[in-house]
């Protein structure tokens, strides 16, 4: 191959390797060629995706008093008396997953969307902490087999009662605002409406 060929070819692969980071760099780095879309299906695609949206968790410890009633010689005789502490964890928010195109209305770079009513997603015990302080029978009773299990469902509902006393729907609520105001200004949109039904336990 002479000088001539070879200069040639060097000129070539240097004005090709110039066309291709020209191009690639319009393609990946232009940041006004990059397109948004703000269109209503795609909105819905989008929160959708969030599907169950956890806004507000509550951490809650209860003790609860459970068993027979009556006086001290009836206690002595027949009681069955537990005493439970309780350990558990209250999450509300918003099953997304039911939104429709109703729900949102777009126009260009402006949004709104209406939220369905904020709820109790998940009402657990930690079982790991959960655990009976004290449990008391009379000398004639054998004792409720079943009783552990009842209180500690009661339990649970007590520690939902408890987080509804303490507004995790509202919480839920006015988080569920926040978080979702900046994910759809990071989709694009500069005004954001965000209506949320009231709603209890």
């Amino acid at each position: 191959m002479d000088l001539k060929k070879i200069t040639f070819f060097l000129i070539s692969a240097s004005l090709f390797f110039i066309v291709l980071l020209i191009g690639w760099f319009f393609v990946f780095k232009n940041p006004t060629g990059t397109n948004i879309n703000t269109s209503r299906v795609a909105v819905i695609k989008e929160i959708r995706n969030l599907q169950r949206f956890e806004t507000a968790s509550f951490t809650i410890e209860k003790i609860i008093d459970a068993g027979t009633s009556g006086n001290v010689f009836q206690q002595f005789l027949f009681g069955d008396k537990i005493l439970l502490i309780a350990h558990g964890q209250v999450i509300a928010g918003f099953d997304l997953s039911q939104i429709s195109e109703k729900d949102i209305e777009v126009k260009n770079k402006s949004i709104r969307l209406t939220l369905p009513k904020a709820q109790i997603l998940v009402a657990t015990l930690d079982n790991t902490q959960t655990r009976v302080y004290d449990r008391t029978r009379g000398i004639l009773n054998p004792g409720d087999i079943n009783l552990e299990s009842k209180t500690r469902e009661a339990a649970q509902n007590s520690i939902k009662e408890a987080a509804c006393q303490g507004d995790i729907l509202k919480q839920a609520s006015d988080n569920a605002r926040k978080q979702l105001t900046a994910f759809l200004s990071a989709l694009g949109f500069t005004q954001i409406s965000i209506d949320i039904p009231e709603s209890s336990c």
